[in-house]
């Protein structure tokens, strides 16, 4: 199940977990980014605490192309996960830096210091590169 808080605050759109992820929902999770707001002004801070299995194998084409649009909406995004989950954070971390998202992980004992990372981007705009 995935829950969504798009008033977090500070214009940080929210997304935690829980339970097992499949593929089809870390897809349907990019498109669900993607409209979220206008190019590049989304905050995304991905809660994966709550994950509780995840078979990650490399993803299809089509969960590359759907994050590969989702970044056209994000300025940053923190992903905060366990280190078990450390794979499928680099992975899309990766794709994201490629479509030119700043990117950071955190573990969940710095969780607090990714939202105030992400509020401190909305601060300073999108053209500064602090995010």
């Amino acid at each position: 199940m995935i829950e969504v808080d798009p008033n977090f605050g500070d214009g940080v759109v929210a997304f935690r977990h829980y339970g097992t992820m499949t593929e089809r929902e870390f897809t349907d999770l990019a498109a669900t980014v993607s409209h979220c707001a206008p190019h590049g002004a989304v905050l995304l801070l991905l809660d994966w605490l709550g994950i509780e299995r995840w078979a990650f194998t490399a993803p299809q084409t089509d969960t590359l192309a759907a994050w590969r649009k989702a970044a056209r909406a994000l300025q940053c995004a923190a992903i905060v996960h366990d280190q078990r989950l450390n794979r499928q954070a680099a992975w899309l971390g990766a794709v994201l830096r490629e479509e030119g998202v700043i990117v950071r992980s955190w573990p969940p004992q710095r969780a607090a210091a990714a939202t105030v990372w992400l509020r401190a981007a909305r601060s300073l705009g999108s053209s500064d590169r602090y995010c």
